[in-house]
C-alpha cells in the first residue's frame, strides 16, 4: 500500500511540475571584482564589517570572518544576490582553519544562506525580524569534528541540526520550489546528492537575497552581549577577544531554475500548488523520488 501511494505521489508530482524560470548564472571567480550585483550584508544594513580578509586568487573566493555567528537576531558576513522565484543553488566549499586544516575555535562555518531582504538598516532595527535558511560546514560545539549544520531562523527563533561529514572539499545545494526548500550536499568522490533536510516555511517573498555566509568565535562574546543584546553583538566587533580562526574557500557559486515547479492554466489553484509544493517535504516522499524530481 505505501509504494502505491508513493508511485502515485510520485507521477502526480511529474504531471504537475515544470521547468521553473528564474535567473541563471555561474560565477567561477575568474576576476578580482564581485559583479555589481552582489552586495556584502553589512554595506547593504549599515553594520560594522566583520570580514577581516577577502580575496579572489586562482579561481578561488577566500573569505575570513571575524567574530561573528548566525543566530536568533545575531548576524554575520553575508554576500549575496537577489534571486527571484524557484531556483537551484549550489557552491564548492572548503572549511578550513587560517593555519590547520581544521578551525581550532568553535562555531566555525561557512556555506550557502537563503534570507529574507530588509526594508530597513542598522539605524532602524528591531528584534524578531530575522528569517532565513542555511547549509554549512566547519567545526561546529567540538573541534577536530568536521560537519554539516543545516538552520533556518523565523522571526529570529533558531533550529539547528549537525551532522558529522568526511573531509575535503563538499558541494552544497539549496532548492526552493514555492514554499519547499530542500539542502543538499556531495563530496568530490560521492556518486549522488545527500537530502539533509527538508523545509516547508510558508509566506516567504518571491524575491531572497542567496549567497554566501561566514561565522568564528561567537563564543569568545561577553555571555551578556551573546545571549542578551543581539544589537551590541551586531554593532560592535570583538576579534581581540578569543581566536577567530576559519576560511572558507569557494570555488565556485551557481543558479539556475529549479527542475521542477507547479504549473496550471486555472487561475482558482493556489491551493492544489500549496498541496503538492509541500508533498516535497512528505515523507511518503522518498529521498530516492525526491532526487528524480530534483535531477543532478
Amino acid at each position: 500500500m505505501k509504494v502505491g501511494i508513493v508511485t502515485i505521489l510520485l507521477s502526480l508530482l511529474v504531471s504537475v511540475f515544470a521547468s521553473a524560470q528564474t535567473t541563471t548564472w555561474h560565477y567561477e571567480f575568474n576576476e578580482q571584482e564581485m559583479p555589481q550585483s552582489w552586495q556584502w550584508l553589512h554595506e547593504t544594513e549599515g553594520w560594522p564589517n566583520k570580514v577581516k580578509n577577502q580575496f579572489v586568487e586562482n579561481g578561488v573566493l577566500t573569505i575570513e570572518p571575524g567574530t561573528s555567528g548566525w543566530f536568533a537576531d545575531k548576524n554575520a558576513p553575508f554576500l549575496f544576490t537577489l534571486v527571484k522565484g524557484d531556483f537551484d543553488v549550489r557552491a564548492r566549499v572548503l572549511a578550513s582553519g587560517l593555519q590547520n586544516r581544521l578551525p581550532e575555535t568553535v562555531w566555525s562555518l561557512g556555506g550557502l544562506m537563503v534570507r529574507v531582504p530588509k526594508n530597513t538598516n542598522k539605524d532602524e532595527w528591531k528584534p524578531k525580524e530575522e528569517n532565513w535558511l542555511f547549509l554549512t560546514t566547519g567545526v561546529a560545539e567540538e573541534t577536530g569534528k568536521r560537519v554539516v549544520e543545516t538552520k533556518y531562523t523565523i522571526n529570529s527563533k533558531s533550529n539547528l541540526k549537525l551532522r558529522d561529514v568526511k573531509d575535503g572539499w563538499i558541494t552544497l545545494r539549496i532548492v526552493r520550489v514555492g514554499n519547499s526548500f530542500i539542502l543538499l550536499t556531495k563530496l568530490d568522490d560521492d556518486k549522488s546528492w545527500t537530502v539533509r533536510d527538508r523545509y516547508y516555511i510558508a509566506d516567504l517573498p518571491p524575491v531572497l537575497q542567496v549567497g554566501i555566509n561566514a561565522y568564528t568565535n561567537s563564543m569568545a562574546v561577553p555571555p551578556q552581549i551573546l545571549w542578551g543584546d543581539p544589537f551590541a553583538f551586531n554593532n560592535q566587533t570583538f576579534d581581540e577577544l578569543g581566536k577567530p580562526d576559519f576560511r572558507l574557500l569557494v570555488d565556485y557559486i551557481t543558479c539556475q531554475p529549479a527542475a521542477v515547479s507547479f504549473k496550471s492554466e486555472n487561475p482558482g489553484s493556489q491551493w492544489l500548488k500549496n498541496v503538492y509544493e509541500n508533498r516535497l517535504t512528505d515523507s511518503q516522499l522518498s529521498d530516492k523520488s525526491l532526487l528524480k524530481l530534483l535531477g543532478e
